[in-house]
């Protein structure tokens, strides 16, 4: 007997599916393959949607945020997961906060899109950041189970499952915290030893070099240098020992910023500090050298007569400002060098541009050249002025 005779007809199998899958093209691309894979998707043209890209772009910058939207939501072909995926899995790995982490994309992006100089509205910011918390918040309102008094459990369980009822967000909140403190705890105790050290090398080289700079003058870009080079070794050690202590590094934000600053000058704490007023009335008083670390130094020869024979004169400063008052009729050119700051001059004996009848030039590494007024006698007096941060003002009196 046959299946005909009976009239039984067996099952046929169902016709595969030709559900379409939207995947990033490996072969037709560009960039990430998005253009490629819409083209596939839609049975179009891949150059269309390049162009929609590109002219986007010059919207906002729509087009460049729409691409990397869609390299993130859509996989690549052979592959099931989109790269969000992969990155929301890591941070679920890790125990960081999902709507933490798309809240700080939120503000991100307004930062960037929008310059502080110029802020665009933070109402449609907020909108997001609030449906981000609401979703994540809502999403598995799913009840833990308590922990049996008999088995251990470790802080960090304990404070997770304290409110079984608590949204996702919260006890996912929670935990990250706890489990950040403990690592920072861990953390700080492996680089305890290398931090000691470093800190004890530091307090000694600074005390040594203060002592020295008390008794004979110390450069004050040595402090800086010292300060970043101990640190920075400090931290090169801490990385080869796995034992960084990061605690130090905001140590070297002063060691850089002092380096920048006082970089250059020869000026030391043993030069002193305030306002200094050198008044030198005849020839023999007249000195080569004047030095002041920080405050106002004022250079007075308005009184000296003019010199017998070529003289150099030389004046460092760390930070602050320095005078020279000068008799027209004194044959003296004035060198002055700023690495920050600014050079001020009479309008008497310079061309260039003027405010408020003073010729002034300002900025980073500047040098200006003052030469004597027309009419000065006297053998020639040359006087160089090193600034590192501040103005030098040379005034010509009558």
């Amino acid at each position: 007997m046959t299946t005909t005779d009976t009239g039984w007809i067996p099952p046929q199998a169902p016709p595969p599916s030709t559900r379409r899958l939207l995947r990033r093209s490996r072969t037709d691309r560009v960039g990430a393959g998005v253009a490629g894979g819409l083209g596939q998707y839609f049975g179009l043209d891949p150059v269309l949607f390049r162009v929609l890209f590109a002219v986007s772009a010059f919207f906002g910058g729509a087009g460049v945020l729409a691409y990397v939207i869609a390299w993130a939501a859509i996989p690549e072909q052979g592959a099931v997961n989109a790269p969000v995926d992969r990155i929301i899995a890591e941070l679920r790995r890790r125990r960081v906060p999902i709507w933490l982490v798309a809240a700080a994309g939120s503000i991100a992006l307004w930062v960037l899109a929008f310059s502080w100089w110029a802020p665009g509205p933070f109402f449609p910011v907020m909108i997001v950041v609030i449906l981000l918390v609401v979703v994540f918040g809502h999403r598995g309102r799913v009840s833990r189970a308590r922990p049996e008094p008999s088995a251990p459990t470790v802080s960090l369980e304990k404070d997770a499952l304290a409110d079984p009822n608590a949204p996702e967000w919260v006890s996912s909140t929670r935990a990250w915290i706890v489990e950040a403190k403990q690592a920072s705890r861990e953390r700080r105790r492996r680089a305890f030893p290398v931090r000691i050290g470093v800190l004890v090398t530091l307090v000694a080289t600074l005390t040594v070099l203060g002592i020295a700079d008390a008794v004979t003058g110390i450069r004050l870009p040595l402090y800086f240098w010292l300060t970043g080079g101990i640190v920075g070794v400090g931290l090169l050690i801490g990385l080869v020992l796995r034992r960084t202590p990061w605690s130090m590094l905001p140590l070297l934000v002063p060691a850089v910023v002092g380096t920048i600053a006082f970089g250059n000058t020869h000026a030391s704490l043993h030069d002193g500090i305030g306002q200094s007023g050198w008044t030198p009335t005849a020839a023999g008083q007249l000195k080569s050298h004047y030095a002041l670390a920080f405050g106002r130094g004022t250079l007075d020869l308005t009184s000296s007569a003019p010199a017998s024979v070529p003289r150099n004169i030389d004046i460092a400063m760390g930070a602050g400002q320095v005078r020279i008052l000068l008799p027209s009729t004194l044959n003296a050119t004035v060198v002055a060098n700023v690495r920050i700051g600014e050079i001020d001059v009479d309008g008497s004996n310079v061309t260039g541009l003027y405010q408020d009848g003073i010729h002034r030039v300002h900025g980073f590494d500047i040098q200006h050249t003052v030469v004597p007024p027309a009419g000065a006698t006297g053998a020639p007096v040359m006087i160089t002025v090193h600034l590192a941060d501040g103005n030098i003002s040379v005034d010509h009196q009558s």
